[in-house]
């Protein structure tokens, strides 16, 4: 008699869950919140992996997520890098030039609308170029992607650098 208790107790229960979460799925809002929660997560996972590659150093990958026609902004050069490979050459020619750099996203924010997303913040460079003193650098970034065949690839980067 106690199990027949316990188990339409769990019953009842999985009923009340379901009911409610089918509610709140019935609610178009409801639906698209938590797609937009689910997508935001995606963008963020690509955001931070681009991010410890760099910090890494690694050559090989960093930018692995951007598109072949990513454009790239900033304080590198003061002319738009275009292509992946361009840009993976300039990321190149600038380890070539630094036995140290960490780059520091503070108070990253990320959007998603559709197809689009956009990460943005403020971010802190620690740098030690070969020749020079160690630097600590303060920007403002943007990166932005688009979905290709269901997957977040970066199709800009904008660092722009605070006085």
């Amino acid at each position: 008699m106690r199990d027949k208790r316990l188990v339409m107790c769990i019953v009842v229960c999985l009923w009340a869950l379901i009911g409610s979460v089918s509610a709140q799925m019935d609610e178009p809002q409801a639906l698209k919140d938590l797609i937009a929660g689910v997508e935001v997560r995606a963008v963020q996972k690509v955001f931070e992996t681009d991010i410890h590659l760099f910090n890494g150093q690694d050559l090989t990958t960093f930018t692995a997520a951007a598109h072949d026609q990513v454009v790239l902004f900033g304080t590198l050069t003061p002319f738009p890098v275009e292509g992946k490979a361009a840009v993976q050459q300039l990321i190149r020619e600038y380890f070539s030039n630094h036995d140290y750099a960490k780059w520091t996203p503070v108070d990253a924010k990320f959007f998603v609308t559709g197809t689009s997303a956009l990460a943005w913040g403020h971010y802190t460079l620690r740098e030690q170029a070969r020749v020079g003193p160690r630097r600590v650098l303060h920007g403002r970034y943007t990166f932005t992607y688009t979905q290709d065949a269901g997957e977040w690839v970066l199709v800009a980067l904008d660092f722009s650098p605070l006085s």
